[in-house]
């Protein structure tokens, strides 16, 4: 049968059609809104629709004869003007009631790790998340969901972040805990859950194998220790103020973003190590680097 990907061409989308390919997956079909974005999932392997993720008819359609359907919509990263809860919320209201039409047997859905920590409580964008795990867990539906710490690979918009700019603006006081994980073990992630012969309801934290200071991380990005611009609350600016980032997405990073012990971890995955994330996400970032003041 089929698996659906909604937010195919993000990151992490397309980390995931890839990896369900590898799995062997017949039918990956892949959902983006933007004609630019279909030319290389296809030549990935995967059959491409083209619509709004939140086109309700659009998307049912879509579903049919779907297994497994993986919502990755609704990420950190929204555009200007964007309501930060309702773009992460309104989607997979749409996405579940398709879902649900259609006979979707298994429904996989991402998360951030700050999700569980006290920062939910006051982030449009982490209490929205938390809604949709609770809509998810409502469904009646087999489903995984996967709460992941900061995601690392190439076109990664927080390696973005880090490799411009002297000092580097760092969201918090930098001593906030991380430990981000390479896109190509979420992905594994996603292909496990699609792969399971039997889920039920399982939630799985996915994280790194090194935990580090946030500013720590931007020493390992740039390869040396930097000069740091921190942001933290108080200090009389926005959070997100001179960074290109909204408050909700600096409030995001300002959290500690590590594994729940609580949680198991995705069934056979070997971490990789943030060396060699950073390794292999280089060709995306190491050029903005070079030409920084």
């Amino acid at each position: 049968m089929a698996i659906l990907v909604t937010g195919a061409a993000g990151l992490v989308g397309r980390a995931a059609v890839a990896a369900l390919l590898r799995q062997g997956v017949e039918h990956v079909r892949a959902v983006v809104r933007e004609p630019a974005q279909v030319g290389d999932l296809r030549r990935l392997g995967a059959k491409v629709a083209l619509l709004d993720a939140t086109d309700p008819d659009g998307l049912a359609a879509a579903m049919d004869g779907v297994f497994t359907a993986c919502s990755l919509t609704g990420g950190l990263w929204a555009g200007p003007g964007e309501d930060p809860y309702a773009a992460v919320v309104e989607p997979a209201r749409v996405f579940l009631a398709a879902a649900a039409q259609r006979g979707v047997r298994r429904l996989v859905i991402c998360s951030p790790a700050a999700v569980a920590t006290p920062a939910a409580e006051r982030n449009p964008h982490l209490a929205a998340k938390a809604e949709v795990e609770r809509m998810v867990a409502a469904s009646g539906l087999e489903h995984a969901i996967l709460r992941c710490t900061h995601v690392l690979g190439p076109g990664s918009r927080l390696l973005a972040l880090l490799a411009t700019g002297a000092p580097v603006p760092v969201p918090g006081d930098g001593r906030q805990r991380v430990a981000p994980v390479w896109v190509g073990d979420v992905a594994d992630a996603i292909a496990t859950a699609d792969d399971a012969p039997e889920l039920a309801a399982a939630t799985w934290s996915l994280s790194g194998p090194t935990q580090l200071t946030f500013d720590d991380l931007v020493d390992a990005v740039r390869g040396s220790r930097v000069a740091k611009r921190h942001l933290a609350p108080g200090d009389g600016q926005a959070p997100g103020r001179g960074t290109g980032l909204s408050e909700v997405q600096a409030g995001v990073l300002a959290a500690d973003s590590l594994a729940d012990p609580a949680l198991a971890p995705a069934p056979g995955l070997v971490p990789t190590p943030l060396a060699e994330a950073l390794a292999r996400s280089a060709g995306a970032w190491r050029s903005r680097v070079a030409g920084s003041p």
